[in-house]
Formats: C-alpha cells, structure tokens, sequence
C-alpha cells in the first residue's frame, strides 16, 4: 500500500502552546510508498518545531505561514533522503492535513488531494 495516515488528536503536548492543538493527515503515495510514509513519520514533528509560541493578534497568520514553511521543509528532507540514494527515489505524495487550534480548524493541502477528495464528497 503506498498510502499513509497519521492521526494525533491532541498534539499539544507536543508543543509550548497553550492552545489545544489536533492534527490529521492523509497522503496519498504516487510511484512506491517511500514519500507517503516519509511525510506520515516527519511532517508533524516539522510543524511542531515551527509551530508558533505565545498568544498572538498575528497567530492566524503565523499558522498558516507555519503550515507552508512545515510542507517546505518536509519536501527538501525528502528530496535531500531520496537523491542520496542508489538508485534515486521516484516515488512522491500527495497530502492532506487538518490542523484545529483551539476552535479553529486549518486545512492544508498538496498536490492533487484537494481535487481527489472533492470528488469523493
């Protein structure tokens, strides 16, 4: 199966926010499973790095800069991981995440999740 999933219904003790914090994702292998459970295992421990700290007017776009900045950084590790080896991966992902911050919902998307999920609603 190239799919992978990660379910993390309170991730705040993950974190130094005081927000109560949820996470969930889907993502959808393409060519081998290698970048699908890559994302699975590394995305969230990327957004709990980045994640912003304190109370702030600007926290709404702070996440969502957070979002696009964990997403980055999870591809360039990828892409770093899968050239360095012999024969170079060529498998990829799609994803999609949920993230709630208190009671805010923030939902993210990469590649053609967004459309294949439309289609199954």
């Amino acid at each position: 199966m190239q799919d992978a999933h990660v379910l993390l219904p309170d991730m705040s003790v993950c974190l130094s926010a005081l927000s109560r914090v949820a996470y969930f994702a889907v993502f959808d292998g393409h060519g081998g499973a290698r970048a699908s459970r890559f994302a699975a295992e590394h995305l969230h421990h990327n957004l709990a790095k980045k994640f912003p700290s304190g109370d702030s007017e600007n926290m709404d776009k702070l996440i969502k800069k957070c979002l696009l900045d964990t997403f980055r950084q999870t591809d360039e590790d990828f892409l770093k991981k899968a050239s360095s080896q012999k024969p170079a991966w060529k498998d990829g992902s799609t994803a999609t995440c949920v993230l709630v911050v208190d009671d805010m919902v923030y939902v993210a998307n990469l590649g053609d999740s967004r459309d294949a999920a439309a289609s199954h609603l």
